[in-house]
């Protein structure tokens, strides 16, 4: 899926094995992802950047994909809860760049390759109740 200033809502879909993200969007746009399966991806399973970009991920489970799990970078607004990102390349949750902000509450984040979760270049997050192993 790739939106750019849309509306998408995504439940109960299995979203895998896709060349790039598997899921991406942009500038302006809402996205709601609730009890999905994202994985095998080359890039990261799910990321969301741009001014005005809000998600909400709840129930989700994001695995096996080459970059990060999820990202949220460039002023987008994100909250993740209840999720399972487990076994990613890099980092389970990388959250970028100033203004883009975080709240990673009660999930699951393990055995990611770099870190389980990643703020850097101003960005902020509250990362609140979360069991984080073996990243």
């Amino acid at each position: 899926l790739n939106s750019n200033g849309a509306v998408a809502v995504i439940v109960n879909t299995k979203i895998t094995g896709c060349c790039g993200y598997g899921v991406f969007t942009a500038d302006r746009s809402h996205l709601w992802l609730e009890s999905n399966v994202v994985s095998g991806h080359q890039l990261s399973g799910i990321n969301v950047q741009g001014e005005g970009s809000r998600a909400t991920l709840l129930d989700n489970t994001v695995t096996d994909c080459k970059a990060n799990g999820f990202m949220a970078c460039a002023q987008a607004q994100v909250f993740l809860e209840r999720n399972n990102i487990c076994s990613n390349g890099d980092a389970g949750v990388s959250v970028c760049d100033s203004g883009t902000q975080a709240v990673v509450k009660s999930n699951t984040i393990s055995k990611n390759g770099l870190v389980g979760v990643y703020v850097f270049d101003g960005a902020s997050a509250l990362v609140e109740d979360n069991d984080l192993r073996d990243n």
